[in-house]
């Protein structure tokens, strides 16, 4: 199989990575073109901010429990015929999310798009790994495909903006399907086929256990702000890692596994799927709260506050083109340390931002972030993927695309667990001092204003009390605090990343796969 593939890259490789491309772009940014609509969601659907976290965390939760089912499919069956199935199921969900009449139906359709995109994103770079199989343009590939998935992300809220600037929260939903059909005769016409020769046998026992297990454990942590520690919180996170622990030891036992434990005895293997999950942790965290951040407490319009976010992606974008060439340069180990060095100095400094800092700050503050990110992904990747047979890429990619979603979906999780955390301390400390000032507002207020920032300006806005300028001022210094905290506790986790890929990753890691 794999002989009339290479025959027919040889002529159309670098227009099937631009089909690829367009495919990974598609669900990338929908992990955070939601984002920019989060106020308006809030608004139309009276979601709480727990409903909301779900909104963003159902679709990554679920593309991370299926991704690992899905590039063992795809090595078994055809990774196109993966590809095109995950368009199909991710366009139609998108069609359904557009007539969504509350928070639990769009929860819902989104957990759909998440299956799709489990079946779409590790396709795409499985299939890379395909067509170019010369190590140098295979990296400068793998280069383009890391910069396609970062700048989506970071482009998501600028799309998400526009559109809303026009049109009202169904819009960024509405657009695609349009896409899906454009793509769809692409995939068919470019795109070659390829699967494991081996055609490995399905372990559909492990992917009910890694998936199960996935869903406990970040189920419990987003309820904990809401809950506390409780029976609701406990047990799904002490079933959760009981499940996942589970499945290590069937996938260490099992005959056919789907994730072969092996994989991770090589350091390279580990130590990049950590890397990953470290800066996608503290990317999708930041990205949940920064255009609330902007819309709410600066009052930036979605548009805009998409632009805000502009620095991130410029600066992802320009980084991954040229990771490999200052891996070259200097080493791959130097590389992906000093990009997550300087994702953590970047959220570090956007921690300290205030309600009236300029806006230049914070712009420089996602720039170096995006600089990081840039410089991290392309090499961690590459040492994902240079560590197993080219005949298994497509579970190598798969676990690869679910350890960044994994890793994304607890951040928004834990960080927006802190936020809260920290919003809610501020509010009753604030109402303490106010003493009668606060108890004398009318009923729901106090309500509305200890839910979240979103629900205390509706609350005091449509209670037309006068002290309405002063709740939102309140409640925009108490986000901006509970901001700062998740911003440095974001920056904790790849600060210590840095420290142990500097102990653990090689100096330079091969860009050649074998098998």
């Amino acid at each position: 199989m794999n002989a009339p593939v290479a025959t027919t890259v040889d002529r159309r490789r670098w227009v099937a990575l631009a089909v690829l491309s367009g495919c990974l772009a598609v669900i990338a940014i929908d992990n955070t073109i939601v984002n920019v609509a989060l106020p308006r969601l809030q608004e139309d659907l009276g979601a709480s901010t727990a409903e909301l976290q779900w909104v963003v965390d159902a679709y990554s939760l679920l593309f991370a429990g299926a991704l690992l089912t899905a590039g063992s499919l795809g090595d078994r069956f055809g990774r196109r015929r993966m590809l095109v199935a995950g368009l199909v199921l991710f366009g139609v969900a998108s069609a359904i999310a557009t007539t969504a009449p509350d928070a639990t139906t769009l929860t819902l359709c989104r957990a759909l798009m998440g299956i799709g995109g489990a079946a779409i994103m590790p396709s795409t770079l499985s299939l890379l790994t395909q067509v170019f199989p010369d190590p140098t343009e295979r990296a400068k590939a793998i280069g383009i495909w890391a910069a396609v998935a970062g700048a989506a992300v970071a482009v998501g809220p600028i799309i998400g903006g526009v559109l809303l600037e026009h049109f009202d929260w169904h819009a960024i939903f509405a657009v695609n399907p349009i896409v899906v059909v454009a793509l769809l005769p692409l995939v068919g016409g470019l795109v070659p086929e390829s699967r494991d020769p081996s055609r490995p046998r399905l372990d559909p026992l492990g992917a009910a256990l890694s998936t199960t297990g996935l869903i406990g454990v970040v189920y419990a942590v987003v309820e904990f702000p809401d809950e506390g520690l409780s029976v609701a919180t406990a047990m799904p996170f002490v079933v959760g890692v009981a499940l996942l622990g589970a499945f290590v030891i069937w996938e260490r036992r099992s005959t056919h596994p789907m994730l072969p434990m092996g994989f991770f005895t090589d350091r390279v293997f580990s130590v990049s799927v950590g890397a990953v999950a470290v800066v996608y942790f503290a990317l999708m965290g930041a990205m949940f709260f920064v255009p609330q951040y902007l819309q709410l407490v600066r009052g930036n319009t979605p548009l805009m506050s998409g632009i805000g976010v502009m620095p991130l992606a410029g600066g992802l974008l320009v980084a991954s083109l040229a990771s490999s060439t200052v891996a070259r340069a200097t080493s791959s180990r130097a590389t992906v340390v000093g990009g997550m060095v300087a994702v953590a100095a970047g959220l570090m400094a956007a921690s300290t931002v205030g309600a009236d800092t300029p806006g230049i700050v914070l712009s420089l503050c996602l720039g170096a972030v995006g600089l990081g990110l840039g410089l991290t992904l392309p090499q961690a990747t590459n040492g994902i993927l240079g560590s197993v047979p080219r005949r298994k890429s497509g579970i190598a990619s798969a676990v690869n695309d679910a350890v960044s979603e994994l890793g994304g979906s607890l951040g928004v999780a834990v960080l927006g667990a802190v936020l809260t955390t920290q919003y809610r301390n501020a509010i009753e400390t604030a109402i303490a001092n106010a003493g009668e000032a606060a108890t004398s507002l009318p009923a729901g207020v106090l309500d509305g204003v200890r839910e979240s920032l979103g629900t205390a300006i509706l609350s005091a806005t449509q209670a037309g009390t006068g002290a309405a300028p002063v709740i939102v001022a309140t409640a925009g210094e108490a986000f901006t605090s509970g901001m700062g905290w998740a911003l440095a506790a974001a920056a904790a986790v790849p600060a210590v990343g840095a420290v142990v890929t500097w102990r653990l990753f090689p100096r330079h890691v091969e860009q050649a796969s074998h098998g």
